[in-house]
């Protein structure tokens, strides 16, 4: 028996956090688990998280800058508050 394809317009524009844990731990490399991480917990678009150097991320401060319509823009953490860049 063939397998039924969904149609488009039924179509979830995002995925369950479970969904989003199952694609990072299929990811084969740790860069491809970082990108997949950052879009989902960071709501970044895919040109924001290909263009981030290692300068951007502040380790000790628990802060990220995001480079967003050639503006830096401070966002906060949707889990604690914090601001993330």
């Amino acid at each position: 028996m063939a397998k039924q394809v969904t149609p488009i317009r039924d179509l979830k524009g995002y995925l369950e956090p479970e969904q989003v844990e199952r694609v990072i731990a299929a990811a084969t490399n740790p860069r491809d688990k970082a990108y997949v991480s950052a879009l989902a917990k960071t709501g970044m678009r895919i040109s924001e998280v290909t263009k981030l150097k290692v300068t951007d991320i502040d380790f000790k401060g628990g802060t990220l800058t995001i480079i967003h319509l050639k503006e830096r823009v401070r966002l906060k953490c949707p889990n604690c508050g914090e601001l993330l860049g």
